[in-house]
């Protein structure tokens, strides 16, 4: 009978902050930047135009940062295809995933 590898150990609350700080960091990224956009075009409007850049502004930012979330489909499923080709230790299947991400990538 095969015996199966042990568990892995818990993460310790260091390891989770190295995990969760820069993923924080990726969900504030776009908001942020959508405001420094805001705020640069607001202050360095002419006279009289402001309302209408910042009008103009508003939307875009909205389709922007909307379509990050759209494709955030490709994340997922390419890292689940890569963890099955690794749990399966299957060389064979993390070199297609490689070659899907590239080609998909481009």
């Amino acid at each position: 009978a095969s015996s199966s590898p042990p568990p892995p150990s818990l993460p310790t609350l260091a390891s989770l902050r190295k995990f969760y700080v820069p993923c924080l960091a990726l969900w504030i990224a776009g908001p942020l930047l959508s405001l420094v956009d805001t705020a640069s075009v607001g202050l360095s409007a002419t006279p009289g135009t402001g309302a209408a850049q910042l009008g103009a502004l508003g939307p875009a930012t909205t389709f922007i940062d909307g379509a990050t979330y759209l494709f955030a489909f490709l994340n997922v499923a390419t890292t689940n295809l890569y963890a099955g080709a690794i749990a399966r230790n299957e060389a064979r299947g993390k070199d297609s995933v490689d070659n899907r991400i590239a080609g998909d990538g481009v």
